[in-house]
């Protein structure tokens, strides 16, 4: 197998390597150097594939993190971001593996904060249901459940249906309808039925 040509990226410190005039992969410029890469040159296959190896085990890495600090994301978010890259599962295993040993990918501290970010606009069935979609553990949302207090859910539902309700007549159809824009914003039947009965009282025609 030969080396036919070696082409910077137009991203900073990754070439890409072609052999036998075929694309091959994306390659780090300390793998290059730490191996001595150059075009025209002679390499064994298997040689070949442990350097690729290795260079994918770093690149994942480096992708990750430079994910991880323009997006928060779950650890499924970060394993799909680098599938669809093209890496490995090992690959991908072991930079989350690193990464969650540098306690830069945390599924609690995620959680946390996306939840805490949908709330004033959300009940917390709909949080849930997309936490469960991002690969957050049962485990997890159980702990978060166990923090989120009643009487804010509670109050924060209240003010969504009052401004449901503003400027619209008291009767069963607009009753009906916010107590629908409720649940499907989240917010459990009970906390729903309460809050519609309170502000649709008397006249409902």
């Amino acid at each position: 197998m030969q080396i036919t040509e070696i082409k910077k990226s137009k991203q900073p410190m990754k070439y890409h390597l072609y052999i036998d005039d075929v694309f091959f992969g994306v390659f780090l410029d300390e793998m290059l150097a730490k191996y001595e890469l150059k075009t025209g040159q002679e390499i064994d296959e298997d040689l070949l594939y442990s350097i690729k190896e290795e260079n994918d085990e770093k690149l994942a890495f480096l992708m990750a993190v430079s994910y991880l600090e323009k997006y928060n994301v779950s650890t499924k978010g970060l394993k799909d971001y680098l599938y669809r890259k093209g890496f490995k599962k090992n690959n991908i295993e072991s930079a989350v593996e690193k990464l969650k040993g540098y306690a830069y990918l945390d599924d609690r501290n995620f959680a946390k904060n996306y939840f805490e970010s949908l709330s004033s606009s959300k009940g917390r069935l709909v949080i849930v249901n997309k936490l469960k979609e991002k690969g957050i553990s049962q485990e997890i949302i159980d702990e978060l459940l166990e923090n989120v207090d009643d009487e804010d859910e509670e109050e924060r539902a209240r003010i969504l249906a009052e401004k449901f309700a503003k400027n619209r007549e008291n009767n069963l159809k607009n009753k009906q309808k916010c107590f629908a824009h409720l649940i499907y914003k989240g917010y459990d039947y009970s906390v729903a039925q309460k809050i519609v009965n309170d502000l649709f009282k008397g006249d409902e025609r």
